[in-house]
């Protein structure tokens, strides 16, 4: 969630800098399991990667809404 955070936050206001502080042992062991909840802890809310930017600009939401409706009840 943190490098998700980052990335909005940058994209937001380039001119912040911005300093993430890992609290565990190694990265990602906030993750319980990458398949439930995508690495981020909210059902694949959060993952940028399954919307990639198209040429034209426009957004492709298929693969992010594919993934989210698996583990909505």
């Amino acid at each position: 969630m943190s490098a998700t955070l980052g990335t909005v936050l940058h994209e937001l206001e380039p001119t912040w800098k911005i300093l993430i502080v890992e609290r565990l042992s190694a990265v990602g062991h906030e993750s319980s399991n990458a398949w439930n909840n995508a690495g981020t802890g909210h059902s694949a809310l959060c993952e940028l990667n399954y919307t990639p930017e198209r040429p034209d600009g426009s957004i492709a939401i298929d693969s992010a809404v594919t993934v989210n409706e698996q583990f909505q009840i």
